[in-house]
């Protein structure tokens, strides 16, 4: 017995080295998905200009420290000063024209009165004369027994030659004055619609002249931030194309951490994670960092980050907002650890050894929710909400909705976006802005608000709720058409309306009283579908629009209310430019494009459209209740089957209301806003379809 315990013992040594070799292995593991590296980088600002200009003066060179405010580069611009002087002769030949013309119309006015005067009273001289003369002979011989009857003065026959002549006179008159009076008022009604065409064509040069001053101001560039210049492309004298690259300026340390998790732990970090930053140069150099963005895709890792350069290594980027005030280099290279509590040895045996224990619990929670934005809320009870989105990419292919994101200022009610490609940033526009301004706001991809901006020519505007944009740059925007709570529409909040892009600058073009150009061709087409849904909607006062999207020279109109015949309607108005600029509508010109029933759940609760938009020949509708519960919000994402046209719905949100949608940076993503009234923040998120 003795000598076969003896024996065994080289099998409880191997034993023994696998045990802890397992240990080793699953604590190396564990550092492994917590730890990961990144390198330091900061917020740079290119300076450019977005048409052609030549460099004046160079007041900062590379490495130079600035303070904001501080005037960088003078430049000229031939063009636009060409456009300036074109625009102001414009002006000066309308305003001259507009002299010329109506000293012409006066001086005729001044004619005709002066004619119509002295020949009025030379008539009634005359006449006056007559009268006198009758009334003297008829009171002489009024007193004469032997006058005869008939003679014309003494009866009231009215047949005297005199009464004759007064009468002639009194025609002659009326005759004469008449024709006089009708051009005299001709005249007047020339001078006063004379004014108009003029007007509005002043108007709008001073409009234009006034951006384009705008923008010869622009050629002073100022330092935006206090920081550091990185490099200066160009000298004194030298032309620069449109969008190359003038200068450089970035802060004086490192805003964020661009860090790249391996591929296999990604799942293990979340948004909003606390981790902390160390510096590989200076020990015992930790600050904290929060995490704000998980990328979408995996990647290569960059080539300073691998430990064997040509071994090729794949993972996810992870973004982290620091501090401003840190200690760390631009490009220095830090090692970012999670500070959420790992599992510890046993919890890690237990899942290396039975690891289909926590899949089957996260399969099972996707089988018992519809959609993804409920899954992502129910992710609070296990470990990891990537895991049980990679899980849940089984049985819902077709989406994968990224983290929401709050738009970092308050007060907005974000109700429509539009990514303006040409610039990098997303139009936000708010149904509720302070004193009706018509006002646009700049959006980065990670949801800061970089600008605002007022739209020039336009004094206010109501209710924003929607935004698409046309062909030649040409954006639309326009209210949801609701009344108030006394039934009653606000002017403001009438009129659709079409503005300019001018770098991150915008102008009114176009301006039309859509709520009143529907009211009426609806009466002239009551019976037609379209033309009964507009008056019932109005009627009822319950006419409410909210989403729009253009494509093909026609305008998609999706409305919230009312129904028609239980499904929300959107209604095409074909030659939208045309209407706009005529204020009318050709008979067939509005029909009803489309009526959709957006109902699903096992509540069969019915959404009605919020927004439209068309993308890769696919239109897509956010819908959210009309009704909704105090304190609670929801809704969800559709797409119409290209084959059926019916809607199919591809994800929910959970205490989100989707307000506006519009194509996201990245290939295949759409960008959705949510509005969460003016306490809170208005959210953003990235939904990815096919």
């Amino acid at each position: 017995m003795r000598r076969q315990n003896k024996g065994n013992w080289p099998l409880y040594a191997v034993w023994l080295i696998i045990l802890v070799s397992t240990i080793a292995i699953t604590r190396f593991y564990g550092v492994e998905s917590s730890s990961f590296y990144g390198i330091a980088e900061t917020r740079e600002i290119v300076v450019n200009f977005e048409d052609a200009v030549e460099i004046k003066k160079v007041s900062v060179t590379e490495g130079q420290s600035v303070e904001k405010g501080m005037l960088m580069v003078e430049l000229s611009s031939p063009d636009l000063m060409l456009k300036i002087n074109h625009i102001s002769h414009q002006l000066d030949q309308l305003k001259a024209q507009k002299g010329v013309d109506q000293s012409a119309v006066h001086s005729r006015l001044r004619q005709l009165k002066a004619e119509k005067a002295a020949r009025k009273n030379e008539l009634e001289n005359r006449i006056a004369q007559l009268e006198n003369q009758y009334k003297i002979n008829k009171s002489l011989l009024s007193g004469l027994k032997s006058t005869p009857s008939g003679s014309g003065y003494g009866d009231n026959d009215g047949n005297s030659p005199m009464e004759l002549k007064i009468r002639s006179l009194k025609e002659e008159l009326r005759l004469c004055i008449n024709p006089l009076t009708i051009q005299i008022e001709l005249l007047q009604k020339t001078l006063v619609n004379a004014k108009d065409p003029i007007k509005i064509q002043l108007e709008r040069l001073e409009n234009e002249l006034a951006l384009l001053w705008k923008e010869n101001s622009k050629l002073n560039i100022y330092a935006q931030i206090s920081g550091i210049i990185g490099s200066v492309n160009f000298k004194p004298g030298e032309t620069v194309s449109p969008f190359s690259p003038i200068l450089t300026l970035h802060t004086r340390t490192p805003s964020f951490i661009k860090g790249y998790i391996y591929e296999n732990a990604y799942a293990d970090i979340g948004m909003g994670e606390k981790v902390n930053v160390a510096s590989l140069a200076i020990a015992n150099s930790v600050i904290t960092g929060s995490v704000v963005g998980i990328g979408a895709r995996i990647v290569a890792y960059p080539e300073r980050l691998r430990k064997h350069p040509d071994l090729q290594i794949w993972g996810r980027e992870v973004v982290i907002r620091i501090p401003v005030n840190n200690h760390f280099i631009l490009g220095e290279k830090v090692l970012i650890t999670s500070s959420v509590k790992k599992p510890g040895v046993a919890d890690q045996l237990k899942r290396l050894f039975t690891p289909s224990e926590s899949i089957a619990g996260i399969l099972q929670a996707c089988m018992n929710y519809s959609f993804q934005g409920e899954i992502l809320q129910a992710s609070k009870n296990y470990s990891s909400q990537g895991e049980i989105l990679q899980a849940c990419k089984t049985f819902f292919p077709q989406e994968d909705v990224l983290p929401v994101i709050p738009l970092y200022t308050k007060g907005i009610e974000a109700s429509a976006l539009l990514y303006l490609e040409a610039i990098d940033r997303y139009m936000v526009l708010s149904d509720d802005t302070p004193g009706n301004a018509p006002l646009v706001m700049l959006m980065d991809y990670h949801g800061n608000i970089t600008k605002e901006e007022s739209i020039v020519g336009l004094d206010k505007i109501n209710d924003m709720e929607s935004v698409a944009e046309g062909e030649k740059g040409i954006i639309y925007i326009a209210p949801s058409l609701s009344t108030n709570r006394k039934g009653k529409i606000k002017a403001a909040g009438k009129h659709l309306i079409s503005i300019q892009r001018h770098g991150e600058h915008f102008a009114l073009v176009g301006r039309t009283d859509l709520y009143s150009l529907l009211m009426t061709h609806a009466k002239a087409e009551r019976g037609t579908p379209w033309a009964d849904f507009i008056l019932d909607g109005i009627s009822e006062k319950l006419l409410y629009m909210e989403g729009m999207t253009y494509r093909g020279g026609a305008l998609f109109l999706g409305f919230k209310a009312p129904l028609m015949n239980g499904k929300s309607v959107i209604l095409r108005i074909n030659e939208i430019d045309r209407a706009m600029k005529t204020e009318t509508l050709k008979p067939g010109q509005i029909s009803i494009w489309k009526s959709v029933c957006l109902r699903h759940g096992k509540d069969q609760t019915q959404e009605r459209i919020s927004d439209l938009f068309y993308f890769e020949g696919t239109l897509y509708l956010t819908g959210t209740p009309l009704m909704k519960k105090k304190g609670y919000r929801s809704g969800s994402l559709w797409k119409l089957d290209e084959t059926t046209g019916a809607p199919i719905c591809l994800t929910g949100f959970k205490d989100l209301q989707p307000e506006g949608m519009a194509v996201g940076k990245e290939k295949n993503t759409l960008m959705i806003c949510f509005d969460q009234g003016r306490k809170e923040k208005s959210k953003i998120c990235v939904v990815k379809v096919k």
